[in-house]
């Protein structure tokens, strides 16, 4: 009676174990974990030469909806021939499909301004191991687009500087 009663724990722990395994993607739980939260780079419209200083800082990464990883946070923007002092803080949230590294980004800002654009995303892939990411932004109403490439940071990096080197 005794095995009976071992065996049928162990099927049934082993039961909730693939089942609660087989909810949780695989991949899933390293990306959350091994996703940087601090981030530098820059980005540049297709039509433009000047480039801009772009900074994000992920507060919340969680395990979402169908496997989808989302990842929020803020951001700074800025043109590298301004100072810091004119870099545009923006809200940011990303959802990534852990098997694939595919990562989508969205802006927001908390008052629109007119020379700012928020409507349309990111779209592009992280590195195999995480650390830098590439993407096409492309507006929606006008398909306007420009490429965005990513360097991850130390989490206590000081993003204020909006990546701009130390001589700036």
């Amino acid at each position: 009676m005794r095995l009976l009663r071992a065996a049928a724990l162990f099927l049934l722990t082993f039961c909730l174990a693939a089942a609660a395994s087989a909810q949780q993607q695989p991949g899933e739980a390293s990306v959350v974990d091994r996703l940087p939260r601090a981030w530098c780079g820059v980005f540049r419209w297709d039509d433009d030469t000047r480039e801009q200083y772009v900074t994000i800082a992920f507060a919340r990464v969680s395990a979402g909806a169908e496997g989808r990883i989302m990842a929020e946070g803020s951001g700074l923007v800025r043109y590298t021939d301004e100072p810091p002092a004119n870099a545009v803080p923006f809200r940011i949230r990303a959802i990534i499909e852990p098997a694939t590294r595919r990562i989508e980004l969205f802006e927001a800002l908390d008052v629109p301004r007119i020379d700012y654009v928020t409507d349309g995303s990111h779209v592009g892939d992280l590195a195999p191991d995480l650390r830098s990411m590439r993407t096409v932004w492309t507006t929606r109403g006008t398909g306007h687009r420009g490429t965005m490439e990513l360097h991850a940071r130390p989490a206590q990096a000081d993003l204020a500087q909006t990546c701009a080197p130390l001589s700036s």
